[in-house]
């Protein structure tokens, strides 16, 4: 069931918390013209991070470590 958590004239934002779903409506002033993005539950988090990204670097944040992509290898003997 959908659950609405935002609704303001240029966007509506909804969940639907049972299939993990999120759906977010951006209104325009012509002519009732919207568009509707659905996004499961892994891609609202990458939209998260990269959001989260974007407003870092608007702000000229310094990051704390530098993140580093960590190999792991497993030993088969």
């Amino acid at each position: 069931m959908w659950k609405q958590m935002l609704n303001t004239e240029l966007l509506e934002i909804q969940m639907d918390e049972s299939n993990q779903f999120f759906e977010l409506r951006l209104n325009s002033n012509k002519r009732n013209d919207r568009a509707v993005v659905r996004l499961n539950h892994a891609d609202l988090i990458q939209l998260m991070h990269t959001l989260l990204e974007i407003n870092r670097t608007f702000r000229g944040d310094i990051p704390y470590f530098a993140s580093t992509e960590r190999v792991i290898a497993y030993s088969t003997s």
